[in-house]
């Protein structure tokens, strides 16, 4: 209203016309601010009695002061209502915030207390005790379910057998059936066989055909003795894989020689533009660092480098006496869970000395002291399917085998060879033979790294016997001396034959009663 009287008011550069007509119809000041007066005068009662009293103007410069004062007390009331929109949208906020951080109180108290409800005893620890009886009937009762969902559905069952069984004879229309609905065969195979093992090259007999997600869950084992590329067959016909193997027990056999290897390095990497860090990764040569452990933990490459998988340090089969000599080798040492067990003889070590000698290929000195040490065993209440008898080398092992086996037929096949052939197994009683017994001898093949001694000491159930020249296996420093000297501080050694020989020897315990170091042992 005010901005019209403004407008209304003439002006001097108003037009001849427009001054006429304001003179025709008695437009002056006077009148316009008197008609402002009485249009407004309802509006100006109301605000007397308010901290913003209103005159009504009565000439041009009360009129431009009271259009000030109003544009600003409108622009206030304007500010002030924003701030109050805010206000109130802050408190509904902190209203909310309020209700979230109470919501939250009450699922931390809540979670906390089925925390404080949980055991504090390690999950590994207690597992087997209040668990593993659930997990035995749970899989009882999963395998009880298959048989009784194969009669069901055994005329299926049966189909799917003959079609099987037929391809592996290589009959050509079951291989097509098995091509052609193999996820339907292999299915109802399953409710008979869940699982199917096979060693990694028979794999193509068992699974005939490359089809993605074949198998829903490949374990594998011995994971650090197989090379990468040997893994493949398996994974492109898996849903899932789990990969275990030990790192530090004997790395794969590779039939090259180092010629052939610097040969494939080069041309199968540096010359396809590929990285050493590639090589080390990835190659299958790369017998260190390249293994299906290092590939399925996401090693580096790098020597020394595990990845991330989940290790297990938990030990169930040898006493510490014997184990504690491989613990070292791994972060944080083993934990063992075999309690203390004396051998036959009493100790757990024995080192029995031998001067030794090569003649083609072979060391008949520790041969003979070998047959003196099984000899003993026997009479001390061993029996040959105790046994286990193994070499660094394959021409001693193949010696061992032709001498004792044709002394004691009861010796398996199996029972004697390469410390290569023995990953994976285990006997009561392991006798290792070194081979190598000169000073001008080279034992870097046993001594380059902790893995060959590694495997062959955990072998041992409860009786480690190594059989050669001590002095010489001391001498040569490394993971040999290390051997020697554990067993002279946890067991006992032999220097002359008159010590070790069946009349001579009495069982003993041994020399100390000191927990092995860098071991963790439980109850």
């Amino acid at each position: 209203m005010l901005e019209e009287t403004w407008q209304s008011l003439p002006r001097d550069d108003d037009s001849r016309f427009q001054r006429f007509l304001d003179w025709l119809g008695g437009v002056t000041d006077e009148g316009i601010f008197e008609a402002l007066g009485q249009s407004i005068n309802i509006f100006v009662l109301r605000t007397l009695a308010t901290p913003f009293p209103f005159q009504p103007p009565s000439n041009r410069a009360q009129l431009l002061e009271a259009r000030k004062q109003v544009s600003q007390q409108i622009q206030l009331v304007q500010e002030w209502n924003d701030l109050n929109q805010f206000l109130k949208q802050t408190e509904y906020r902190l209203n909310q915030l309020e209700r979230s951080v109470a919501a939250l109180t009450t699922d931390r108290e809540q979670i906390q207390a089925k925390l404080d409800s949980y055991p504090t005893e390690d999950f590994y620890s207690r597992f087997y005790r209040d668990d593993r009886g659930s997990q035995v009937q749970l899989f009882q009762r999963a395998f009880t379910f298959l048989q009784l969902e194969a009669l069901r559905r055994s005329d299926e069952v049966i189909r799917a057998l003959e079609t099987y069984g037929s391809a592996l004879s290589s009959d050509g229309d079951a291989l097509l059936k098995l091509e052609n609905d193999g996820q339907t065969i292999y299915r109802d195979l399953s409710l008979v066989f869940p699982v199917i093992t096979t060693s990694l090259h028979s794999l193509r007999n068992m699974f005939p055909h490359l089809q993605p997600n074949l198998i829903k869950l490949a374990l594998v084992d011995e994971a650090g003795t197989t090379l990468v590329h040997q893994l493949f067959p398996l994974l492109v016909r898996s849903q899932q894989a789990v990969v275990a193997g030990d790192p530090q027990q004997i790395e794969p056999i590779i039939n090259l020689c180092d010629d052939a290897i610097r040969q494939y390095r080069l041309s199968a990497f540096l010359d396809q533009g590929l990285s050493d860090k590639d090589y080390y990764r990835y190659a299958p040569t790369a017998k260190y660092t390249a293994t299906a452990y290092h590939r399925a933990a996401g090693a580096t490459g790098q020597e020394g480098d595990l990845g991330t998988g989940i290790v297990l340090r938990n030990h169930y089969r040898s006493p510490a006496a014997i184990i504690s000599f491989c613990s070292p080798n791994y972060p944080d040492g083993l934990i063992i869970h075999t309690p203390d067990k004396p051998s036959k003889l009493g100790t757990n070590l024995i080192a029995y000395h031998v001067e030794g000698s090569h003649i083609e290929q072979a060391n008949p000195a520790e041969i003979d002291g070998i047959v003196a040490a099984i000899e003993f065993l026997l009479q001390h209440g061993y029996s040959i399917p105790h046994l286990g008898v193994m070499s660094p080398y394959l021409s001693q092992a193949n010696a061992l085998k032709a001498r004792l086996r044709g002394i004691w037929r009861d010796f398996n096949h199996d029972d004697i060879g390469t410390v290569h052939k023995y990953v994976g197994g285990q006997k009561k009683a392991i006798l290792f033979s070194p081979y190598q017994c000169l000073a001008d001898h080279s034992f870097w093949f046993i001594n380059r790294k902790p893995n060959l001694l590694n495997t062959a000491v955990s072998r041992a159930e409860e009786l480690f016997v190594v059989v050669g020249n001590l002095q010489e296996l001391e001498k040569a420093g490394g993971e040999t001396a290390r051997l020697i000297q554990h067993i002279r501080t946890w067991g006992k050694i032999y220097l002359t034959p008159s010590e070790f020989s069946v009349n001579g020897f009495r069982a003993s315990a041994p020399t100390s009663n000191r927990k092995p170091k860098n071991v963790k042992q439980l109850p």
